[in-house]
């Protein structure tokens, strides 16, 4: 057993694992976007709070595989207002709602361009003109074990599909 714990230790290191259950990314902003990004496409677990340095507002992000839950500021009337993918819908809902919405996920109409056959210039100073760097905004991110239930809508709320309100006209 005393020979096989260096091995099992390098693997874990080699593999990216972390000895603890939590484990916090870190870097410059970009770096830690960029480690993010990496959880998310591996389809790992991250627990996120994005604090806008204005006015201190936070907004907790759950990533989990394909999952994702926001929750954070409703835009000026005082209230959280969730935001919720479980991969097959998305959720939307203001704390202390009865009602939220709800629309289908439709990723069989999503096909990626080609390399080579984008159309159009981009114009990156445009793109950038607006960009909020790390003075504005710090992100702070621990990977860590997120159970499922934080990935399930309320049951005390009954949500809406706008599109299916539509059919009818």
């Amino acid at each position: 057993m005393k020979k096989l714990f260096p091995i099992l230790l390098t693997a874990l290191f080699l593999s990216g694992c972390s000895l603890s259950p939590s484990a916090p990314i870190t870097g410059t902003e970009e770096q830690k976007a960029e480690k993010l990004a990496q959880i998310i496409e591996r389809g790992g677990q991250a627990d996120c709070k994005v604090t806008n340095l204005s006015d201190n507002s936070v907004v907790q992000i759950l990533i989990s595989g394909k999952k994702i839950k926001m929750t954070g500021s409703d835009f000026g009337e005082g209230k959280q207002g969730t935001m919720l993918n479980d991969g097959v819908y998305t959720y939307m809902w203001s704390e202390g709602a009865s009602e939220g919405y709800k629309t289908k996920i439709e990723t069989e109409n999503l096909t990626p361009t080609p390399v080579g056959q984008e159309t159009g210039q981009v114009d990156t100073v445009k793109q950038t003109e607006g960009y909020d760097d790390e003075t504005k905004y710090r992100t702070d991110c621990v990977r860590r074990i997120i159970a499922d239930s934080e990935f399930l809508p309320p049951s005390n709320i009954k949500f809406i599909d706008p599109l299916e309100l539509m059919k009818g006209y």
